[in-house]
């Protein structure tokens, strides 16, 4: 497989500057034959969320040592398919760790803990990383950031899974217009999120299609007047047996063919583009290296075998009622009704009224269900990261009766601005809010040093 790689790019010009994506969400910009001047996000092995996602395609041995040379890695946002500490101890300490300024500092603080190199990159402004190429971090509201790198022919955007607001948006095609370079955009194109795990009666009840993730990528080609999509954050197989299902619900690089409007030139995924002449080369997916298939199964199997045995405690089940009854108001708004939880064998019901949690046995009460497996609840709550349950693709949510699916959805979201410490007090509050509208809502960017 590596002679096959090392064959491909022979066919891209020697010495010029160029733009890899591996992984998930990782890209590099480097010089051929020279160590990378920057990678995002390196998720590069192993899995994420509970042994539920997997790589389609696993960087090689010779490319994760290749990466650990790097002079700069910067992380977009505090998801584990994305600041995966795994892949970071396989780096090591040799890279600057850049991360964007949000109001939530603690994966900052445990990367200086283990003896990381870490900088916070200062919001809005253009710092350069060497050889001509500098980079600009824009953090957003929702506890994520953009990234942009400028390089001597192209201008990069790296929008992962941020979701820019529409005046991000327009202050991105104005600098774009401004440095007049073309342009590559990166950004996922595929679920991560609860959109197609609601069930009724008849079956899975989706948000959203397929099709609507590619008509928005292709809406911010449009906006951004973008020259190269290259398709990226998208490239996670699920392989727990409570998973498996999403698979079919996965937006492709089929899909991506199939419903592709835009004008922009849609590239493969796992391409390596030229930044000087834009040629580029891609792996085939014949050649993709999966993850060893029995080392997945044990560890898979593992994990359910935890699951399977995991009750939970009394204390767990008092942080989740404090969690809700942070919201109980506007629960009680909401969903007045109430809701229902089933970890494994103990079912419970949530009273926004009486603002408590108390066991149901019997037939479910409420509007909908959330299931989810036991160790994982314990798991999210102990750690306070509640949201990330909405992500994993295992948690189901069981329609009782026609509800406007978005209060559920919506109650994971209320789950992440508390687990962000939000929600903590006066000060995080106003400070997590002062952020957002100072960065989120940002009218013009400045233009690279060499651009001016």
């Amino acid at each position: 497989m590596v002679e096959l790689e090392q064959r491909q790019s022979e066919d891209l010009p020697a010495g010029g500057l160029r733009l890899r994506t591996l992984g998930h969400a990782s890209l590099v910009v480097y010089r051929a034959g020279e160590r990378p001047l920057l990678l995002t996000d390196p998720w590069l092995l192993g899995s994420v969320y509970w042994r539920s996602w997997w790589l389609q395609h696993c960087p090689s041995r010779e490319d994760i040592a290749w990466l650990g040379q790097a002079a700069h890695v910067y992380i977009t946002h505090e998801h584990p398919d994305h600041f995966h500490t795994p892949s970071l101890r396989r780096l090591g300490g040799g890279p600057l760790y850049l991360l964007p300024d949000l109001a939530e500092r603690g994966w900052g603080r445990y990367l200086g803990e283990h003896g990381y190199s870490v900088k916070v990159a200062p919001p809005l402004r253009w710092l350069s990383l060497g050889d001509g190429v500098s980079m600009l971090s824009i953090p957003l509201w929702n506890d994520d950031s953009l990234l942009l790198v400028d390089t001597p022919n192209a201008l990069i955007l790296n929008l992962n899974d941020a979701k820019p607001p529409p005046p991000i948006v327009r202050a991105l095609r104005r600098l774009g217009d401004r440095i007049g370079k073309p342009r590559v955009l990166l950004c996922s194109y595929s679920p991560a999120s609860l959109v197609n795990s609601f069930l009724d009666d008849r079956g899975i009840v989706s948000l959203r299609s397929r099709q609507d993730y590619v008509a928005y990528a292709c809406r911010l080609c449009d906006r951004l007047a973008i020259d190269y999509y290259m398709p990226f954050a998208s490239q996670a197989v699920f392989r727990r047996e409570d998973s498996r299902w999403a698979n079919a619900y996965r937006t492709t690089y089929d899909d991506l063919q199939r419903y592709w409007r835009a004008p922009a030139r849609l590239l493969p995924p796992y391409a390596t583009l030229d930044l000087g002449g834009f040629r580029f080369t891609a792996v085939s997916p014949e050649h993709y290296r999966s993850p060893d298939c029995r080392r997945v199964a044990r560890r898979v199997e593992e994990r359910e075998i935890e699951e399977r045995a995991t009750v939970l405690t009394a204390a767990d089940l008092d942080l989740l009622q404090r969690k809700l009854n942070r919201f109980g108001r506007l629960i009680r708004i909401l969903l007045p009704r109430g809701f229902a939880f089933r970890f494994g064998a103990q079912s419970l019901f949530y009273d926004p009224r009486r603002r408590a949690l108390a066991d149901c046995p019997g037939r479910a009460r409420g509007d909908f269900v959330v299931e989810a497996p036991p160790a994982t609840v314990r798991d999210a709550l102990r750690h306070n990261h509640l949201s990330d349950l909405g992500i994993t693709m295992f948690v189901r949510i069981r329609v009782l009766r026609p509800i406007d699916l978005r209060k559920a959805y919506g109650l994971f979201v209320l789950f992440q601005f508390d687990d962000y410490g939000h929600l903590a007090g006066l000060r995080p509050f106003l400070r997590w809010l002062g952020r957002g509208l100072r960065y989120s809502l940002v009218l013009r960017l400045p233009q690279p040093p060499r651009a001016r």
